[in-house]
């Protein structure tokens, strides 16, 4: 019999857990673990029921209700996920280990073996980092050259090589949407995107036995790029184009015509499958040619994206998000021949099939892998996650991941896991903290008594609305909101709130304490953004079936029982895509984003439009908001730094004066969604700020290069 564990001996164990890497900025996992670790050793585990944990482990309080909220189930599967991982790689020489058995929320302490103790030699992912800074670097490029010489040699069971990476430029690493970094398939080369000091964005190129990149010319504008099987071609969007340039250099082909790109796939018969818009796969020749849908999702409420053709051609694997978004997407497989769909995940992201027969995926910043089958097209074992810092978005499911056939994996961290904390920054540069704890929150808007932030805060992979009220200092959702809808925006009285989602405006109750009701059906997302002055007129923008998002506004009166809207009215329609319609003081001019110019920058125009348009920023720019004193415009460039244009209007002319920065803060990086709101008297802003300390970010251009990452899924027991 096992013999007993003295409390000071699980006490060690819970300790040597808590400080590991694993448990490192998981803090949901570690006060989980320790809640219940604790309430066992003192003999109180009759009363760890999901109850008890949502509402005291988990803080939810006493309104915690497990039949609606899911949010202890999916945090005990991550602490389960989290613990093995502990286990298989740092404490796999801990003497005692704590388990948590499926079918109870009860822990139990094992004693461990000399045999399960022993030390097998192989390395975690999490267990060898090698930083390649400055004297290393020689290093580096010496042990890269030669793991390419052998890379061919039949090793089985290759230790794992994890390398810290500076992909230097002339600019900085990043574009608005899709996967920045992709390997060739060899895993011989890396090509990347980066952004200049003008905000435009470029394509670049290293072998990995190189110390230096090179800019591929032709590509101003590019995102989203992927690579030809033979690794000689890079297809990419640019200029309402898919695009492809030769590796080595070239003038740029154009493929085809394309309103977006949601992620492309390069077949090795030649032929291209791509996302380009909302509800359709498309086929087109790497040739030139005019694209034939594949698949059109039209009517199921569904966005497919982020194709991935798998060998042979037929088959096609994609993401397919719903009205509840990225978090709570599935995997598919389509087969083109005779269009028959299965799904082979749920709750799962960015799917892609290895060439060792393996289906990777992301849920919520998890990279997660399972042996698969491509013959029946299911799972053949455990879904286990392996990394658990990959930066990915919420919004359009794509992760900064990729993996070459050989086995080569490049990714971008993200430590804390895409959180955030809610800051009222000042112009001094002075950050208060108004929500101190990290969490998946964005969008905040100030209520019209600057009293309260109406925000979206994503747990468990579900997306709501809730309000923060700053006397209080709680948070508390919106229950009546429908799920998908979010994008909140205060009306002029902050009774109540308008939120956008996949069919168009709603309105609900501030308080909660009403079903929110529909206000404009535009029957596609839109997002609501600003009031008129006088509350009579909401703008907002929509995505167009073939221009992408456009501005627009609807006239408004308000009733008895609520907001009531008029007919919308185009504002302005184009190829490009624009966003964030904002409202002049006065009503009579109308601030936007728009990437017409191959970068988003900020605009103005006249309100009606007059067809005259002033450009404002100079080096990119998002999310513009009008300072309440009638004289100044408020943005959010590339690199998340606010800067402020004064301006002044007449005789229908509107004359801005050259962009100075607004304070020294750097805002948390939501990409191109908002993340500031500015206060009624115009001296701050609340902002969302990063969740994790500066020491614990990449830098800038860093990304994180795995070796013999296919050793470590069979190390990991994915057989």
């Amino acid at each position: 019999m096992e013999p007993t564990p003295t409390p000071e001996a699980v006490v060690e164990a819970l300790r040597r857990v808590l400080s590991s890497a694993a448990f490192h900025n998981a803090a949901r996992s570690s006060a989980l673990l320790k809640f219940l670790v604790e309430e066992t050793l003192n003999d109180r585990s009759d009363r760890l029921k999901e109850y008890t944990l949502g509402a005291e482990a988990l803080e939810k309080g006493d309104s915690f209700d497990p039949r609606t909220d899911p949010v202890v189930r999916a945090e005990v599967s991550r602490l389960r996920g989290r613990l093995d991982r502990y286990y298989e790689t740092e404490g796999r020489l801990d003497p005692l280990a704590i388990v948590l058995p499926r079918g109870t929320y009860v822990p139990r302490f094992h004693q461990r073996t000399a045999s399960l103790a022993k030390d097998d030699g192989a390395r975690s992912i999490h267990g060898m980092k090698w930083a390649v800074t400055g004297a290393v670097v020689v290093a580096f490029l010496s042990s890269v050259a030669a793991w390419m010489t052998l890379r061919t040699a039949a090793a089985v069971n290759r230790p794992l090589v994890r390398l810290e990476v500076e992909l230097k430029s002339s600019g900085v690493l990043g574009s608005d949407v899709g996967t920045d970094v992709v390997l060739s398939p060899d895993g011989t080369r890396v090509v990347f995107v980066s952004r200049d000091a003008g905000g435009h964005a470029h394509l670049y190129t290293r072998r990995l036995d190189q110390p230096v990149a090179t800019e591929i010319r032709g590509t101003e504008g590019v995102r989203a790029p992927f690579l030809s099987p033979d690794g000689r071609w890079v297809g990419f969007w640019a200029d309402r184009k898919l695009k492809k340039v030769a590796v080595d250099g070239g003038p740029p082909t154009v493929i085809c015509d394309a309103p977006d790109l949601l992620g492309g796939s390069w077949g090795d018969d030649g032929a291209i499958v791509a996302a380009f818009t909302r509800s359709q796969l498309v086929r087109v020749s790497s040739a030139g040619g005019s694209p034939g849908v594949v698949a059109d999702f039209a009517g199921e409420s569904i966005t497919p994206l982020w194709p991935q053709v798998l060998p042979g051609g037929n088959l096609i694997l994609f993401t397919a998000v719903g009205p509840a978004g990225p978090n709570m997407a599935t995997i598919r497989v389509l087969s083109a021949s005779d269009r028959k769909i299965r799904t082979v995940v749920r709750g799962g992201t960015f799917g892609r099939y290895l060439a060792n027969g393996y289906l990777a995926f992301v849920n919520q910043g998890t990279l997660f892998a399972a042996p698969f089958d491509l013959e029946r097209l299911q799972l053949r074992g455990s879904v286990v996650p392996i990394l658990d810092d990959v930066s990915y978005s919420s919004t359009f499911g794509y992760a900064q991941a990729d993996i070459s056939r050989d086995g080569t994996l490049v990714y971008r961290r993200s430590p804390g896991g895409g959180q955030f904390v809610v800051s009222r920054v000042r112009a001094s540069g002075v950050a208060d903290p108004l929500i101190a704890k990290p969490a998946h929150y964005g969008w905040p808007r100030i209520s019209p008594d600057g009293e309260r932030v109406a925000l979206t805060v994503t747990e468990s992979g579900v997306e709501s609305v809730a309000v923060f009220d700053a006397r209080s200092k709680r948070v508390e959702r919106l229950g009546t909101i429908p799920s998908g809808y979010g994008f909140p925006l205060w009306t002029r009285d902050g009774r109540s709130i308008v939120v956008g989602g996949p069919r168009g405006l709603a309105t609900a109750d501030a308080g909660g304490r009403s079903i929110s009701k529909t206000l404009v059906d535009t029957r596609a997302i839109a997002v609501p953004w600003s009031f008129s002055p006088d509350g009579r007129r909401l703008a907002y923008y929509a995505m167009g079936a073939s221009t992408g998002f456009d501005l627009w506004t609807v006239p408004i009166t308000d009733g008895a029982d609520g907001l009531h809207a008029g007919t919308p009215e185009a504002f302005l329609e184009s190829a490009s895509f624009e966003a964030y319609p904002s409202f002049s003081p006065d009503g009579r001019w109308l601030a936007y984003s728009s990437n017409e110019s191959g970068t988003w920058e900020i605009y103005v125009r006249k309100f009606p439009d007059d067809g005259m348009k002033v450009v404002i920023s100079t080096s990119g720019g998002h999310i513009p908001v009008w300072l309440p004193n009638g004289r100044d415009l408020l943005y959010e460039n590339e690199d998340h730094r606010l800067f402020v244009v004064s301006y002044t209007a007449d005789r229908g002319s509107f004359h801005p004066s050259a962009p100075r920065e607004w304070g020294q803060t750097v805002l948390g990086d939501t990409g191109v969604l908002a993340n500031l709101d500015i206060s009624h008297d115009g001296a701050s802003v609340i902002a969302l700020m990063p969740g994790t300390p500066p020491a614990d970010e990449q830098t800038p251009n860093h990304v994180t290069l795995v070796l013999n990452f296919f050793d470590e899924l069979r190390r990991r027991g994915l057989q």
